[in-house]
């Protein structure tokens, strides 16, 4: 006699049954040391703020759909900027200092949708951001932008309750025609922008006293690069080509070059691996490094052009922000698009690399963090974050001080 079976219904009755449980959970004294351990799903080292992107609840903000922070950058005396993505770049500059402590708009970019790994610091008053478009572009796009905001967002030393206004953008150039500006460095020393369009990885200089472009080879003939650029305090600009090769651009030779070494990667998967975040820690003198495709943190030395893989800092795929602390400790935040992010942190001191669970602000407002795609480190010792969803925040992090102790896991 054949078994009947039922569409849709769990062969495995035992599948939702309560487990049996033993009896020493019935001793209170066990239960608080097991259920007192510190497990907590979020972020319980440190703590997070947020703020709204907008100035003061008098005034609108960056509309839901265009307040995704893909870019972010920090001037010498603090003031971080932001560039978004979405249906309309906006372009804002939050002031941490007193008596502002809050987002003010500089910019936006009509026309534009998206700017991610584009954004820098340029001087006192001065931004460079870049553009592109994601998805299917539109009719007539002549190419991603690249553009030059000037202003200052605050009245100096003024307890104000509006903002100064929107500044001045300039549309200096689009650097490779009808494609968009995948990432941007700035060389302070040659005061020279370097780029690269995100399609066929052309490499471009900008020279910032005449304004004129100059477009090199491609990074990657096969176009498998990363859409990244990383600089050292030289001027040398490095990236990563097929295979997980390093391309190299040296400023003394004005040379582009492909390097024999390569990033560390899964065995057969360097064909997918790409560079998703990274950071300059002067102290060591090494990059950090987030993998896009396997979630690896790994330095690379840009004298000896060595590599040391740390580890894989949670089950994610990706590590889409890293930015450092004073202490050279390195935060980040791993997760695809459409998964929870959680936050890790390495420790240089002692080569500890852990998770420390997903972002949660609970100051100014009550915020879940889930999707993050950039971050910088302030100059007094906070790390901000930059939210991607379609309702977004700054999220602020004041890292725990000094490294706290293991846990043992006895209260």
């Amino acid at each position: 006699m054949k078994r009947k079976v039922v569409v849709g219904a769990d062969p495995d009755p035992r599948k939702f049954a309560k487990p049996e449980l033993s009896p020493k959970l019935e001793d209170r004294k066990l239960r608080r040391k097991l259920w007192g351990r510190k497990r907590a799903a979020y972020v319980v080292e440190g703590y997070f703020v947020c703020r709204r992107l907008r100035y003061n609840s008098q005034y609108l903000g960056v509309p839901e759909g265009s307040s995704a922070i893909t870019s972010l950058a920090v001037s010498p005396d603090g003031i971080v900027y932001g560039a978004t993505s979405g249906e309309t770049v906006h372009v804002f500059a939050f002031n941490p200092n007193a008596p502002f402590d809050t987002v003010a708009p500089l910019a936006v970019l009509e026309g534009e949708t998206d700017c991610r790994r584009s954004l820098v610091w340029e001087k006192d008053g001065s931004i460079l951001c870049g553009t592109r478009a994601t998805g299917t572009r539109p009719d007539g796009w002549e190419g991603g932008g690249l553009y030059r905001i000037s202003g200052h967002p605050y009245y100096a030393d003024a307890v104000q309750e509006w903002p100064r206004g929107l500044g001045q953008t300039e549309k200096l150039a689009v650097p490779v025609a009808g494609e968009g500006i995948a990432a941007l460095v700035i060389d302070r020393l040659r005061n020279r922008l370097y780029g690269l369009s995100d399609k066929t990885s052309r490499f471009f200089l900008v020279d910032l006293a005449t304004g004129s472009v100059d477009v090199r080879d491609e990074v990657d003939p096969l176009w498998h690069h990363s859409e990244n650029l990383m600089i050292d305090p030289k001027g040398r600009v490095f990236g990563t080509a097929v295979g997980n090769a390093l391309v190299r651009f040296d400023p003394e030779s004005d040379r582009l070059e492909m390097l024999d070494r390569t990033v560390p990667s899964f065995p057969g998967r360097a064909l997918y691996s790409r560079i998703d975040s990274w950071l300059w820690e002067p102290v060591a003198g090494v990059f950090y490094v987030g993998d896009r495709e396997d979630g690896f943190l790994y330095t690379l030395d840009p004298e000896t052009l060595e590599t040391c893989l740390l580890g894989k800092p949670t089950d994610r795929l990706r590590i889409r922000a890293l930015a450092a602390s004073q202490d050279g400790r390195v935060f980040g935040m791993a997760g695809r698009p459409g998964d929870v992010c959680q936050m890790f942190v390495y420790e240089p001191a002692t080569r500890q690399l852990r998770n420390l669970g997903i972002p949660l602000a609970a100051i100014e407002e009550r915020h879940y963090g889930f999707e993050f795609d950039s971050a910088v480190a302030g100059p007094q010792g906070q790390i901000y974050f930059g939210e991607s969803e379609w309702s977004s925040r700054l999220f602020i992090y004041f890292p725990a001080w000094p490294s706290p102790e293991p846990q043992t896991g006895d209260t």
